[in-house]
């Protein structure tokens, strides 16, 4: 257990470690600042950038023209993509000849990605093309965490300004957050990818010969090649190559999770060694706890940022402890009788069931824990063979309004809004005018507080519904029960949640899901941007008023409580009814 606990503690401090220089280089890169190196080689392609789409980047926007240019650049990064999804059979780079997606399953992808969800009801390198992969996907994994980037620097300008009803430039916010963050970030995680062995090519997939060849019987079960029962059997096997690694690389770092191939990071061509799951895994949460500290900087408080981080590492902390804990100790059935190891000194041991043995429990809990605390998505184990409480824990992360860091600027501008709504909770307790960053929080900010805190828990619910009530959805399952149930429930969870990891027992790729997550994942990305940047453009126009003795203090411990209560209050208990339904109705089956 010591061992467990070290390696969590080691990459936390690097998280950490790398995230407060890494909001600084943020905080001067979004002002336009030069920056060493990267300013002589990257003003000149971010000017022609400008040039080509005739955007003056010195003008600086009102909150409703900010809004509509997001608005607008997403609808069009959602209909170049949908298009291209239907068309990629007569598109070039498709070496396997693979065909254009159905309008369902395209609409849903092309929606998945451009909302920074990047659910996916396909396998990867079965489904999809290389350009597809490289010009689809992976520029939509570029662009959608700069468009929540962009907004939320827009929301600190807002908090900040003491009457000037700009709020910034978005195209030059979008511009500079993928040629100064995510670029040279990216280019960096690509290449240590491709030194540990992650395909980077358009060759054709290869064809290799199995160690040992495997039978398949009537029912396309594996067996073994000399069982009477099988009735094929098969002795090569086919690998997927490609352009992976610059797609992981951005997957990870802009809190996408797309994978390449349908297992993700489980893969040995996404995710090789232990170096890159290192890398990987500290990819995950990077920019987002970044956006923490930078937000501490850009108010001129640092005291603001750290109060917001310990609120959200706290949850991060609990929640990595909770799913190790449920994952070490397994199941009443896999500890009797001694007959699966639970562990040992130099073993590890639990509920492997649909781990890779080279990460075991300890990195596949990790890995679970930042990646639906990141609203990422990326897996490198199976969540639908998580323990019942251990598989809910993920659930609960995603269900909160990815705010324990969330998604690249999505996460913070998600908990900011939980903020002001604890400031004035608090504010009603004291019998004081609420108040944040000197600033009086009126009806108007309160209604896009609510927004940004009830939207995510209540598109989930209605959501889960709505494919409860669908028979199709049913016949998808490859579960009955509650964990049919919990499958339902966090796919649900998954694209409310802007996340995009799932129960591998659901098959979610029936029209009437497709359409359906598909707009919830519309649903809960621009719903919470349209009121971040109300907000932003709301408090923008606000002066500030002096602090007296009598001024909540938001960077408190007590605040911090406060701040942790709300969260669990509004996210927690609004999912509890349909947890009880799920994964702790199946754990106490269990148990008794």
């Amino acid at each position: 257990m010591m061992d467990e606990l070290l390696e969590y503690g080691i990459y936390l401090a690097l998280l950490v470690a790398l995230a407060v220089p890494l909001s600084a280089y943020m905080n001067r890169v979004m002002a336009g600042e030069k920056v060493a190196v990267l300013s002589r080689v990257l003003v000149p392609v971010e000017n022609a950038v400008y040039r080509v789409i005739r955007v003056d980047k010195n003008e600086s926007m009102g909150w409703k023209k900010y809004l509509v240019s997001a608005f607008a650049f997403s609808a069009l990064c959602l209909v170049g993509l949908f298009a291209l999804l239907m068309l990629q059979g007569v598109l070039p780079l498709n070496p396997e000849g693979l065909p254009g997606l159905s309008w369902d399953l395209a609409f849903n992808t092309a929606v998945s990605f451009v909302t920074n969800t990047n659910w996916q009801a396909y396998s990867g390198e079965a489904s999809l093309s290389y350009f597809s992969q490289a010009i689809g996907l992976t520029v939509q994994n570029f662009v959608t965490p700069a468009v929540g980037l962009a907004v939320l620097f827009a929301l600190f300008r807002g908090l900040v300004s003491t009457g000037d009803r700009g709020l910034g430039n978005f195209f030059v916010d979008v511009t500079r957050a993928v040629l100064f963050v995510l670029l040279p970030l990216s280019l960096v995680v690509a290449i240590v990818d491709v030194q540990q062995g992650s395909p980077q090519n358009f060759n054709e997939y290869e064809t290799v010969q199995l160690l040992e060849p495997v039978g398949v019987d009537a029912d396309g079960n594996i067996v073994e090649a000399d069982d009477p029962a099988a009735v094929k059997t098969i002795d090569q096997a086919t690998v997927p190559m490609g352009p992976q690694a610059s797609q992981v690389a951005i997957k990870q770092l802009g809190t996408n999770g797309g994978g390449f191939n349908g297992v993700n990071s489980a893969s040995a061509l996404e995710n090789p060694t232990p170096l890159t799951n290192l890398v990987q895994c500290l990819s995950l949460l990077l920019i987002p706890v970044a956006c923490v500290f930078s937000f501490g900087r850009f108010v001129a408080d640092r005291r603001q940022g750290r109060a917001v981080f310990a609120a959200m590492f706290i949850l991060l902390l609990v929640a990595l402890v909770a799913i190790a804990a449920f994952e070490q100790t397994g199941t009443p059935q896999l500890a009797a009788d001694g007959q699966v190891c639970m562990g040992t000194l130099d073993q590890s041991g639990g509920n492997m069931e649909g781990k890779e043995t080279r990460f075991g429990v300890t990195d596949s809990s990790l890995w679970a824990a930042f990646t639906t605390a990141a609203s990422n998505g990326s897996v490198n184990a199976m969540h639908d063979s998580f323990t019942p409480l251990g598989g809910m824990v993920p659930m609960v992360l995603m269900a909160l309004g990815e705010v324990v860091f969330g998604g690249v600027g999505s996460g913070l501008y998600g908990m900011l809004g939980f903020v002001i709504l604890t400031v004035f909770i608090a504010g009603l307790m004291v019998g004081r005018t609420p108040e944040y960053l000197g600033k009086k929080i009126g009806p108007k900010e309160m209604r896009m507080a609510v927004i940004l805190c009830i939207t995510t828990p209540l598109l989930i619910l209605v959501s889960a519904t709505v494919l409860a009530l669908d028979p199709a959805t049913a016949a998808s399952l490859n579960n009955s029960g509650a964990h049919g149930f919990s499958e339902v429930l966090y796919a649900t969870v998954s694209a409310g949640g802007n996340n995009g990891s799932a129960f591998a027992g659901f098959n979610a790729n029936t029209q009437m899901i497709n359409v359906v997550l598909g707009l919830e994942m519309l649903a809960n990305r621009f719903i919470p941007i349209a009121a971040a940047l109300v907000l932003a453009g709301s408090m923008c126009t606000r002066q500030k008023v002096a602090v007296g003795a009598g001024t909540l203090s938001t960077s408190n411990a007590l605040f911090v409580f406060l701040l942790i209560l709300m969260v669990l209050l509004v996210g927690a208990l609004t999912m509890f009814p349909a947890l009880a339904l799920g994964p702790v109705a199946e754990h106490l089956m269990m148990m008794l």
